[in-house]
This record gives C-alpha cells, structure tokens and sequence, in this order.
C-alpha cells in the first residue's frame, strides 16, 4: 500500500484554528508521558462525572429545586417590598431566588476548556512559515511518499527518509494530519494534497505501522488516544 501527498499552499484560513488543536493534543500526550498517575486520576475523575450513577438524575432534581426555590423567593419578596416594607422578607426572597439561580446552574454541562495560547502562537508559526513558501516553483515542489518502508520525502533533487521506528503518533482533524517523529519533529499534512491512496486508510494504516515498530523495539503499546479524530 502506498499514500502520496504533494504540498500545496496553506491557505485555507480555517488552518490555524485546526493546527491549534493538534498541537493542544500534542501538549497533553507530552504531559500524559510526563506524569501517568496525575492523568490517570483525572480520566477517572472525568469518566465519573460524564457517566457516573444518578448524573441525569442529579440534573432533573436541581432543575426542580432551581424552580421551586425561585419562585419561593419571589412569593416571599414582592409582599417584603410592599409598603410596609419588611427587611425579614426582602432578604428572604432574595436569598430563595439566588438558590434557585445556583440550582439552575449546577445543571448546566461543564464547558470545553479553551486552547492553550502557547499552542496558538506555535500554530501562527508554523502556517506562517508555510504559507511564506511557493509551493508551485519547481525548486520548492515537494512529495512525501508513505509505503511499507516508511517515508520518502523528495524536495527537488534532494531526499529524505523517515522509518516508521521514528514515528511516535498521528492526530487528525477535519482537513489535516499532525505526523510526530524523532522527538520534538512534526509534519503537517493537508487532506487535499494526497495524491495517491484512500484518504480513510491512511491514518488507520500509519497507526498500524507505528503501533508495530513500537511492540517491535519494545516500547509498549500504541494507545487509541494518540489519535485526535475527537479534536
């Protein structure tokens, strides 16, 4: 099986945003390497209040609580604020509508934590790097050729190879694919410029060839969330 890519221009703007969410992923499995028990505990704390017993429950009885104790409070501080006014009722009714304000907000679904800005500027970078090249002149035009060896990347008359042993994981989003090789390396693939091989195969079949030059030089396993398709 082979794949081949020929760059083109980076110049969807809808990049940087999707670049930026590579690279966030990128982060966490640096840090997931880094400190296993800390990511650990929290999956489990994230698996529990996603899925945990009575959550859908939990939402409903507050809905309920965040009704009733609303509406108890304005019961309780329009007569308060009728003339004579009577501070005991005032306070009560509002008290009774912040609680209901507060159970009303404990249903509400956590929200996706925003990028990091690191990230972001990592991102500008790298497009701005890109976008700076001519992709069409015959000096600049580039091939990157995966097959049962590993990757060829032929620039001009010059070409490297980069064996499947290096490569440490693949992320995909909507229109691109982050490559990690030989530590701190990266390659940023656009879905457009595959020439050659099945766009839905290719990141399923890098994923093989990385997971099996690990197990071969016995690094461990290569995990399912090493792949960013949820990004």
């Amino acid at each position: 099986m082979e794949f081949v890519f020929r760059i083109s221009r980076y110049d969807d703007p809808s990049l940087e945003e999707e670049t930026t969410r590579l690279l966030a992923r990128r982060l966490e499995i640096r840090s997931r390497e880094a400190i296993p028990g800390l990511w650990k505990a929290i999956d489990n704390l994230n698996a529990y209040a996603a899925k945990g017993p009575g959550r859908e429950t939990r939402r409903v009885r507050y809905r309920v609580y965040g009704v009733l104790l609303t509406s108890m409070g304005i019961f309780v501080l329009i007569p308060g604020l009728l003339e004579p006014r009577t501070p005991a009722l005032i306070a009560a009714g509002i008290i009774g509508i912040f609680s209901g304000v507060i159970e009303f907000c404990l249903t509400r679904k956590k929200r996706i934590p925003a990028l990091p800005v690191s990230c972001h500027q990592e991102a500008v970078r790298m497009l701005s790097q890109r976008r700076s090249i001519d992709w069409n002149l015959p000096e600049n035009c580039t091939e990157l050729r995966f097959d049962e060896t590993g990757l060829s990347v032929l620039a001009g008359e010059k070409e490297d190879t980069v064996p499947y042993g290096e490569m440490t994981a693949i992320f995909e989003t909507e229109r691109l694919w982050l490559l990690l090789y030989g530590g701190e390396q990266a390659i940023l693939l656009q879905r457009k410029d595959l020439t050659a091989g099945d766009e839905a195969e290719f990141e399923p079949y890098l994923r093989e060839k990385i997971a099996t030059s690990m197990m071969t030089q016995g690094k461990g396993e290569y995990h399912e969330e090493r792949t960013a398709k949820d990004l």
